[in-house]
């Protein structure tokens, strides 16, 4: 298959199945990565996990992985390292991956006590870039954009191979389209949160708060002013690990960084 991205690192698309659609609270049941080189050389990972939660009917319905289809899998802790490394240096794929894959990704990485950080990648949306020009889902986009149908949906390698054929088929299809993931990263993720739950946004170039009292304020600024409202962050319970590790670094004067694209830097 002809390549129409134009990649100058590494890119990894991703897709889960999992015991439901809550990304804090469920978890992964399966993981698929298809990870592709800037020389088009393509390397596969697919996991089953035991995600040690019963897996729920309806879920099982969809996906079709039961609590006995994965009883004797690892657990996500145990292979999380191993994801990490496969995906460091990547910019990220998926079809709806904003909304929910990397949200619950990073819920399990923080489980397994990893750092895993988006800021320094672009991240694609295939679903977004379908969306916006012919609303569906994967498998009426694997019949728009490649005439034919989607198989083997909601099993994971499938869908990620297939996610990576519609992005190809997409950007050859519209030409106006840049052909790089940074571009597209800022054409379509114009207001992207910093963190996987949506508690900072970028302002410009900058973290600032969406919620309490200091809503709309840039990170920096109360960093500054109020260095104890990101000690009660850190210290209160209610917050993710991964909001706490933000005011964590902020208290140590290391702010979340954006990654640049074509028309921030203009």
């Amino acid at each position: 298959m002809e390549m129409s991205v134009k990649l100058s690192r590494p890119i990894a698309v991703i897709d889960l199945e999992t015991t439901g659609l809550r990304p804090e609270q469920d978890r992964i049941v399966e993981l698929a990565i298809l990870k592709i080189l800037p020389d088009g050389t393509q390397i596969k990972y697919v996991q089953r996990l035991n995600p040690q939660i019963a897996i729920p009917p309806e879920a099982s319905a969809v996906h079709g992985i039961r609590d006995q289809d994965v009883a004797n899998e690892p657990s996500f802790h145990k292979v999380a390292h191993a994801i990490a490394d496969l995906l460091k240096g990547c910019d990220l794929v998926g079809f709806n991956v904003l909304s929910f894959d990397l949200r619950l990704l990073h819920h399990e990485f923080a489980r397994a006590g990893i750092e895993f950080s988006t800021n320094d990648r672009a991240i694609v949306d295939a679903k977004q870039i379908y969306h916006a020009k012919e609303p569906r889902d994967l498998e009426a986009a694997c019949r728009f954009y490649l005439d034919e149908a989607h198989e083997n949906a909601h099993t994971a390698m499938d869908d990620v191979v297939m996610t990576w054929r519609v992005l190809n088929a997409q950007l050859s299809r519209y030409r106006d389209l840049p052909r790089d993931p940074v571009s597209l990263d800022g054409m379509f993720n114009t207001r992207k949160a910093v963190d996987s739950s949506g508690k900072f946004e970028w302002s410009g170039q900058n973290a600032a708060f969406t919620f309490g009292k200091y809503r709309g304020r840039l990170l920096q600024e109360i960093a500054k002013t109020d260095a104890e409202y990101l000690s009660w962050i850190v210290d209160k319970g209610d917050f993710s690990e991964e909001i706490k590790q933000i005011a964590r670094n902020a208290l140590k004067g290391q702010f979340p960084a954006k990654i640049k694209t074509k028309s921030s830097d203009a």
